[in-house]
């Protein structure tokens, strides 16, 4: 959005998800040993604990980055995911930041809304 613009507002929501981020081909979520097995190899638990530790910590450095950079967001923690939103730092720029650090797309949800100052858009 053009940062003059003075007629819409943007409303940047990232959504970072505990157990799911998006699979590689031929990737095999750890949770999937788990999740409705009937009998759970100790190994399953011990690749989804190593699974999560490896997500969270990526999970806490990414809003670190994103709170170090811009101090006005609002965080929600939620049973899944974690959100954090702002309305006054461009979604672009948050972008460039995280992929700066070595993230990638595929370990966040993005969604942008535009509202106009005067109604819906």
């Amino acid at each position: 959005m053009h940062p003059d613009n003075e007629t819409c507002v943007q409303r940047a929501r990232f959504f970072f998800y505990f157990y799911e981020k998006t699979w590689e081909p031929g990737e095999k979520p750890p949770l999937a040993d788990i999740l409705k097995a009937k009998n759970i190899n100790p190994q399953a638990v011990r690749n989804l604990k190593d699974f999560l530790a490896c997500r969270l910590e990526r999970i806490a450095s990414m809003l670190e980055l994103l709170t170090e950079a811009h101090d006005d967001w609002a965080m929600t923690g939620k049973k899944e995911y974690i959100l954090l939103e702002t309305e006054t730092y461009d979604f672009n720029e948050a972008v460039k930041l995280l992929k700066d650090h070595g993230f990638t797309d595929k370990e966040f949800i993005l969604k942008v809304e535009y509202t106009r100052k005067w109604g819906v858009l």
